[in-house]
């Protein structure tokens, strides 16, 4: 008999170990929100400009979360400020997380595809419809490094640095490129 009453306590003690092991992930969606600077590549002729993202994200294993994510930058064009230039695009992110039981932030390294679009505006003179507009869509790709903290079940805050190819290959401003490379960096909250 006690080895019958031994026996199911191993086996409890095991089932709520394999529980709470199960519950340290949280697999609940969350919203994002993020701020950070847009480094664009020269060869757009385009400013450095601040940029904003809005999510939403889900952990799907302890390791990896997936967020959909909304991006918004306007810069000016080096060559005539008065002319228009923005640009704005959503992506699928994958991060994967290096977690480490006891730390209070984690590493984790980023890759996303998406869409960008460009809205462009160039000096068409002497041509009565100047200025000439432009607005186009293209893939778009990041791979990135990041950081994350928690600071209690419902708050964390991410540091970012991220490499996005544009594969823009009509640009107005930049006829001679195929696709440029802008840096992100950015801090958000989820």
């Amino acid at each position: 008999m006690n080895k019958k009453l031994l026996t199911a306590a191993l086996l409890g003690g095991l089932t709520v170990a394999q529980a709470a092991s199960a519950q340290e992930f949280d697999d609940r969606w969350y919203l994002t929100g993020s701020a950070g600077f847009n480094f664009q590549d020269s060869g757009r002729g385009t400013e450095d400009v601040p940029f904003l993202g809005l999510g939403v994200g889900k952990f799907i294993s302890p390791n990896w979360a997936i967020d959909g994510e909304l991006n918004y930058q306007n810069p000016g064009l080096n060559s005539n400020r008065h002319l228009n230039w923005s640009q704005y695009g959503v992506s699928l992110d994958f991060r994967r997380f290096l977690i480490q039981d006891g730390r209070a932030y984690n590493p984790y390294f980023l890759f996303g595809v998406g869409y960008q679009q460009a809205e462009e505006e160039w000096d068409a003179f002497p041509n009565p419809n100047s200025p000439g507009e432009r607005e186009d869509g293209n893939l778009a790709a990041k791979v990135g490094v990041g950081l994350q903290t928690t600071f209690d079940q419902r708050v964390a805050v991410r540091a970012e640095v991220a490499y996005r190819a544009d594969f823009d290959d009509q640009s107005a401003n930049a006829p001679n490129e195929d696709w440029f490379g802008d840096v992100l960096a950015s801090v958000g909250l989820w």
